[in-house]
């Protein structure tokens, strides 16, 4: 199914969508986006967690969200609103950080009528501006309506505590976690080396690596390299550079090394890749 484009401008977009894109291929995003799900089902894995769509159900993805979709029916279909990390940044601004840490683990509701009818109504809303070009203040009607979501969001949560979705890692090994992941979003393009976050984070690499399994099944390596390609694709895709560019943004020693290493973990090169996504 093609993707339908509804209308997009600036730092925004409103679309109804089949994901094709996430269809069994990870990506890492850059943006945020609200989506719910119209017609059929889909397996949507969100970083190390599965989510089951259908129709009503409503997720949020957030920038650094790592995206699969493993399974979907011929009949999937979704509309999103997507908008840039810095209009995330403001309409989340006076949120709690626990409340939007909250935000990131409940981050799909599948039998809510509530939220499925607001969500439907925002887009509903939301669409009749931007099917007018001669709009001027469209991102800061989404950043009104975010802002209105994420609060509805923390008032259902503060009202209905038991709602609150409970992390099974005990405090100490998500803390490390979540720290490993920080310092992987912040510093993958200088380091490669699981002996490098380690130390970043004042522990061994064997108990990092036991941390990682704990919570991923995956070794800190695969985890690092996994990511580091997909930050690698995104760059590739919308960087306007050369792969030695590139290469060197990544911190590599030569071209002939980052060929080889981004060949071994896609099955193809750098050019290879770029190629395929313009045909």
């Amino acid at each position: 199914m093609r993707d339908i484009e509804i209308r997009g401008k600036r730092d925004v977009e409103l679309q109804c969508r089949s994901l094709n894109e996430w269809h069994k291929e990870a990506a890492v995003i850059n943006y945020g986006m609200i989506i719910i799900c119209q017609k059929g089902m889909a397996s949507l894995r969100v970083n190390f967690s599965e989510w089951e769509l259908k129709p009503g159900a409503v997720i949020t993805l957030f920038p650094n969200d790592v995206i699969i979709i493993t399974e979907k029916s011929d009949d999937f279909l979704v509309d999103t609103l997507k908008y840039s990390a810095s209009l995330l940044r403001e309409a989340s601004l006076q949120l709690e950080q626990t409340v939007y840490s909250q935000l990131k683990l409940d981050r799909c509701r599948t039998e809510s009528s509530t939220l499925t009818s607001i969500i439907n109504n925002m887009f509903s809303l939301l669409k009749i501006y931007f099917d007018q070009p001669e709009c001027i203040c469209l991102d800061q009607l989404v950043l009104l309506q975010l802002k209105a979501f994420f609060l509805g969001f923390y008032d259902y949560l503060y009202r209905n505590p038991k709602e609150r979705k409970e992390e099974e890692a005990s405090p100490r090994t998500k803390e490390i976690f979540n720290a490993f992941m920080m310092e992987l979003e912040n510093r993958f393009k200088e380091s490669r080396d699981v002996f490098y976050y380690a130390d970043l984070l004042h522990i061994t690499p064997k108990y990092l690596n036991t941390i990682t399994q704990r919570m991923t099944g995956h070794t800190a390596k695969t985890l690092i390299n996994q990511y580091v390609i997909l930050q690698i694709k995104l760059s590739l895709n919308s960087e306007q550079k050369s792969a030695k560019e590139i290469a060197w943004d990544y911190n590599f020693s030569d071209l002939s090394f980052f060929c080889r290493y981004f060949k071994q973990h896609t099955g193809m090169t750098p050019m290879q890749f770029i190629k395929r996504n313009i045909e």
